[in-house]
């Protein structure tokens, strides 16, 4: 379920038993702004999860495309995955474990930077 805070002194994120360390950013003024990184020591990876239109996001794994990640805002999660190529890690449970996880909580998509920009400004218009 959506869990409200992008503040990492009140979040953690258990996956198979393991802690990682989650890095979601502010959320101001562009999409990127929106993303949220996993740093995993039991994985020896890192993952992103960082917004790439009006409703989707897109997991990467060290950088490389894992999938894209649809959240209705309720808790549903849909994913389309890519396929991966000869000198790819395949996706995993735990990688899934995490992009779902991640979509589910925190969301996916962010507005263009227009209107986030345009946003921010009627926001300080009194």
């Amino acid at each position: 379920m959506p869990i409200g805070t992008r503040d990492p002194e009140h979040l953690t994120l258990l996956v198979d038993g393991a802690e990682e360390t989650l890095r979601p950013s502010k959320g101001f003024l562009t999409r990127r702004s929106y993303r949220v990184e996993v740093v995993s020591g039991a994985r020896e990876c890192s993952y992103l999860l960082v917004p790439d239109s009006l409703g989707t996001s897109r997991l990467l794994r060290d950088e490389r495309l894992l999938g894209v990640f649809t959240s209705s805002g309720d808790g549903r999660v849909s994913a389309g995955w890519e396929a991966a190529g000869e000198s790819e890690r395949a996706r995993d449970p735990y990688d899934t474990s995490v992009g779902y996880g991640l979509a589910a909580a925190f969301g996916t998509g962010a507005e263009p930077m227009w209107q986030l920009t345009l946003n921010a400004a009627l926001d300080l218009w009194p």
